[in-house]
């Protein structure tokens, strides 16, 4: 019997892994919809397009509808989503895993200029939410709220996860605060189960387990 060993030389010769590429056997399949389920989606700030994610890619649409025109089509396989135009309209911010990991990416609103922004093998970001001057974004990472400038860096954490975990931050439109969500009190039920109470249905937002927390940007 033989055992074959690469050497470490080999190893490190090898082309570097590519996300976008597809791996073993695959094939296309063509088809046309007009209906997609839990899509993201938001309006450009000038309410022209409409832009949202479809199996793993972020698309573009007019406001009054017609052909979507897809702005991630260039990366294969990767999984593009959580699209969100800045304020000022000139860029979206969305999640790829194009560089290896869920990170924070920003393109041009016609999806042209492609760039990361936040970059780390380890940490997926996700639910990302632009600050009103549009310099600054921020994103759901583990169970905590961090906040990066737009052209990249080591990023800031602004809500940690004590109390539970904080998610789906949105902010005001003066630019003051920031909007979360946290998950506190008893006992922790599923987003998903719903409980008749007296003969009425009652949504687990009402049961304590999910809660609206406000931050305000400029005191902490």
């Amino acid at each position: 019997r033989r055992v074959l060993f690469r050497s470490l030389d080999a190893q490190q010769n090898d082309e570097e892994w590519d996300v976008t590429l597809a791996r073993g056997e695959t094939r296309e399949i063509d088809f046309e919809t007009d209906e997609g389920t839990w899509m993201s989606v938001d309006v450009s700030p000038d309410g022209r397009w409409i832009v949202f994610d479809l199996l793993a890619h972020v698309y573009r649409v007019p406001i009054g509808g017609g052909t979507a025109e897809s702005l991630t089509q260039e990366t294969g396989v990767a999984l593009n989503y959580h699209p969100k135009y800045s304020p000022d309209g000139a860029s979206i911010a969305f999640i790829s895993d194009r560089g290896g990991q869920a990170n924070l990416w920003v393109m041009d609103a016609d999806g042209s200029n492609p760039r990361q922004v936040q970059r780390s093998a380890d940490t997926r970001v996700t639910m990302p939410e632009w600050t009103t001057d549009s310099e600054y974004i921020l994103v759901t990472q583990g169970s905590s709220i961090w906040m990066y400038h737009r052209d990249g860096g080591t990023g800031v954490e602004l809500v940690d996860s004590e109390g539970g975990g904080a998610s789906w931050p949105s902010t005001s439109s003066d630019g003051r605060y920031v909007y979360y969500q946290v998950r506190t009190g008893g006992q922790t039920v599923p987003w998903a189960v719903d409980d008749i109470i007296d003969d009425e249905l009652v949504q687990d937002a009402l049961q304590g387990s999910n809660n609206l927390s406000r931050m305000d940007l400029a005191t902490g």
